[in-house]
Parts: structure tokens; C-alpha cells; sequence
């Protein structure tokens, strides 16, 4: 009878151990996930106010694909935490408000 008890205690471990083992695992993907979602936000709030300095040389077209793309970012950036996302919704707002002046300045060139 101990013997039983001994060999179904195993065999619940051996049950348990794996199930565990990928429970633990899960934390370690959701991290992983979120971490590659942060990069490729960051990648792209990066390359589009690093083009501030040439503003002035994109088309209306290029202009308007910009501020679209700022707009894009806005909800990832409002997830971050207050700190964060003061800096980054500061710099956001700073590249989209530029892009929008030069699209308005580009307008008015034509009439």
C-alpha cells in the first residue's frame, strides 16, 4: 500500500513537473512579446522624428504619410508609464507638430 502511494505520488509529479515547468515559461514569452513590441515602436518613433531636420524637403505626400505615422504611435505611447510617456508624447507631439506646419506652409506656397 505505501508502495502505491509512493508510485502515484511520482507519477503526479511527473504529471505536474512539465505542466509547470511551461506555466513558468508563459511570464518569460509575455515578457519577451512585450519587449519586442516596445523595439518596434521605438524603431518607428526613432526613424520618424529623426527627419525632422529635412522637413522642409519632403513632399505633401510624404508629409501627410508622417503625421499619419505620428498618429499611429500615439496609442502605444499612452500605455508607457507617466514618466515615459511625458517624454515620449513631448517629442511626438514636437516632430507631428513640425510636419504639420511645413504641410500648412507647403498649402499656402501654392495659393
Amino acid at each position: 500500500m505505501f508502495k502505491r502511494k509512493i508510485v502515484g505520488a511520482v507519477l503526479l509529479l511527473g504529471l505536474v513537473g512539465p505542466c509547470a515547468a511551461q506555466a513558468a515559461d508563459e511570464p518569460r514569452r509575455s515578457a519577451a512579446q512585450a519587449d519586442a513590441e516596445q523595439k518596434s515602436w521605438e524603431k518607428e518613433f526613432d526613424e520618424v522624428c529623426s527627419k525632422t531636420q529635412d522637413a522642409m524637403t519632403f513632399s505633401e505626400e510624404e508629409l501627410k504619410d508622417l503625421i499619419r505615422r505620428c498618429d499611429a504611435l500615439l496609442p502605444q505611447i499612452e500605455k508607457l508609464d507617466e514618466s515615459q510617456r511625458k517624454v515620449h508624447l513631448g517629442r511626438l507631439r514636437k516632430c507631428r507638430g513640425l510636419y504639420a506646419y511645413v504641410l500648412d506652409a507647403k498649402g499656402n506656397e501654392k495659393k
